[in-house]
């Protein structure tokens, strides 16, 4: 039987603190609680994919990509509408953010052009509000989405693996499934055999995919297409 830590429940946490927001005028404390929740999570897991989707596509021409991307969360997420339209959109949270990253762009480079006395600017029109526009940009920025997610799940389970002091079966998964060492490199220095190191690298990778199961719940994705995303997670990387 598959073990996992983590409950069903967690994958309707972001939605949650969205609804919550919705509390404002029975419980303002509950709203600005989940709006900072919310907004710390997005900021969390999405500050590095979008800056290398920046950085491979024509937003790179407005400026630091890091600088861009905080000017897109001070803007978007200071506004509970703009989490609240992700959900009603029923839009992987990634699409949504890359989506808004590129309209966002395109607001950047209006305000220049009426700034500007002259020419030199970057015309809004050359930067395409389409996601899938720049093919390069979001090849990179899945690539860094599904590396933050994996980290992500990875965590989740080597937290709880610890917490139940199996600690070095996540030893031997960590040692043989992400740094590619044969188990006969390190398995007397653990004190398992190899067989047993291979069934500890089963137990926590069978975890991990759990975890990862429920991160991408937390992006909207429904049940029936959670496999398909799962293996999606593994092409990009």
């Amino acid at each position: 039987m598959q073990e996992t830590a983590f409950p069903t429940t967690q994958g309707t946490w972001l939605r949650t603190q969205v609804a919550d927001m919705h509390a404002t005028a029975g419980n303002p404390v509950v709203a600005e609680s989940a709006r900072i929740k919310a907004n710390a999570h997005v900021m969390e897991r999405y500050a590095e994919p979008l800056a290398v989707f920046v950085r491979g596509s024509s937003l790179a021409r407005l400026g630091e990509p890091e600088e861009l991307v905080n000017g897109f969360f001070a803007s978007r997420l200071s506004d509970a509408a703009f989490l609240e339209g992700w959900v009603r959109s029923g839009m992987r949270l990634r699409r949504w953010l890359m989506n808004g990253m590129l309209f966002y762009g395109q607001g950047v480079a209006r305000d220049r052009m009426r700034a500007a006395a002259r020419g030199g600017a970057v015309a809004p029109r050359e930067l395409d509000g389409r996601a899938g526009a720049d093919a390069q940009g979001e090849a990179e920025f899945e690539r860094a989405w599904a590396l933050a997610v994996v980290r992500e799940a990875t965590a989740r389970v080597e937290d709880a693996m610890r917490a139940e002091g199996r600690g070095v079966d996540f030893e031997v998964f960590k040692r043989h499934a992400i740094d590619g060492q044969p188990y006969a490199v390190f398995a007397r220095e653990l004190g398992k055999s190899e067989q047993q190191c291979a069934g500890a690298t089963r137990l926590a990778a069978q975890r991990v995919r759990a975890a990862l199961a429920e991160v991408l719940r937390e992006e909207g994705v429904p049940e029936h297409e959670l496999d398909d995303e799962i293996a999606r997670v593994r092409g990009a990387l």
